[in-house]
């Protein structure tokens, strides 16, 4: 009979313990009383988050027919938390990791850079699809009107001179994560 009361106390003990832990995160009624009081709990979880913006299209306009062609574009990198990040930089006409601007069966080949600060110089050579590391603005979605994040192009006067005449374009993605 010990054994049967010792084993029976043991089994409301661990019931109590599992009510206990199931109900730690849970709102407490008050009793009737001159006096009342409860509890709960107040709760938010904050899923990683990243944005990108003021992204502007790299126009050369018209080839003078000398001189290679260098542009970059300043944008904003923000992510809440920490505020670093991953960019996956891809070309829709890449070839092997190179980029590519393309006019039906011609291509022209460029080079693409990036750094995660305002200014392009510093920054690192790139292949499409390539990840890289950066930290961003973890206080304004828009950087406070300013850019925190640089991509440039850079197109060799001897490939523009070896293209036949005609429009050339790529599309170039930043895909941003969180770190």
């Amino acid at each position: 009979m010990a054994f049967a009361i010792n084993k029976l106390g043991k089994g409301i003990a661990l019931a109590s313990l599992m009510v206990a832990a199931g109900t730690a995160y849970s709102a407490n009624d008050g009793s009737l009383g001159a006096t009342s009081t409860g509890d709960l709990t107040v709760s938010v979880d904050i899923a990683n988050r990243v944005q990108i913006s003021g992204l502007n299209d790299i126009d050369f306009g018209t080839y003078a027919g000398s001189g290679d062609l260098e542009r970059s574009d300043d944008f904003c990198v923000y992510r809440n938390g920490t505020g670093s990040y991953n960019v996956t930089i891809s070309s829709s006409q890449a070839e092997g990791g190179s980029f590519r601007l393309v006019n039906g069966p011609n291509a022209i080949p460029y080079s693409v850079r990036f750094n995660d600060a305002a200014d392009i110089t510093g920054g690192s050579d790139v292949s499409s699809g390539d990840t890289l590391a950066g930290t961003g603005s973890a206080t304004s979605l828009t950087c406070g009107g300013s850019s925190n994040a640089s991509l440039g192009v850079s197109i060799a006067a001897s490939a523009l001179q070896a293209a036949p005449s005609g429009f050339y374009t790529d599309v170039i993605t930043l895909l941003v994560e969180p770190n």
